[in-house]
C-alpha cells in the first residue's frame, strides 16, 4: 500500500475530505495515492494540502509519512 494511502487510513481521513477541506484537485490526490507512485514522488502541494486537512505542518506529516515508508520497506 502506497505511504500516503496508509497515512490517510491512520488519520481517519479520505482523499474527497482533504480535497473538500483544501481546495486541491481529488485527481490530484488520487494520482499521489498510486500504488506506483514513490514517497520521494508526492509534491509540496500534496503534503501541505495534507497537512492543512490534518491540521499539522508539512513537516509533521513529511517526517510521518517518512517514517511509515520505512516500515512499508521491512
Amino acid at each position: 500500500m502506497n505511504a500516503l494511502q496508509k497515512y490517510f487510513d491512520q488519520n481517519g481521513v479520505t482523499r474527497y475530505q482533504v480535497a473538500k477541506q483544501t481546495g486541491i484537485a481529488n485527481t490530484t490526490l488520487a494520482n499521489a495515492v498510486k500504488e506506483t507512485k514513490p514517497l520521494s514522488g508526492q509534491t509540496v502541494k500534496v503534503i501541505t494540502a495534507v497537512a492543512q486537512a490534518l491540521g499539522k505542518t508539512p513537516g509533521q506529516v513529511l517526517d510521518d509519512l517518512i517514517e511509515l515508508d520505512e516500515d512499508n520497506s521491512k
